[in-house]
């Protein structure tokens, strides 16, 4: 996640394994000037990636925050 362009700085990561399926929180500082529906995009656009490259990823949960 921190090589994506759009993240700005990670700030954490949570996982939680529940027998096959895992569950991912991130929270990530973002651009605060993108408008909301740019970012609800690139949000969209990372959980994708997410699970794409971790198909046991079945919950993922990005919160956009200036601060940790």
């Amino acid at each position: 996640m921190e090589a994506r362009p759009e993240v700005h700085k990670l700030h954490n990561v949570i996982t939680l394994q529940m027998g096959p399926d895992v569950m991912v929180a991130i929270k990530a500082c973002f651009d605060p000037a993108l408008p909301a529906a740019e970012l609800v995009r690139q949000i969209n656009g990372m959980e994708a990636a997410l699970r794409t490259a971790f198909p046991d990823v079945r919950w993922s949960f990005v919160e956009p925050d200036d601060e940790d």
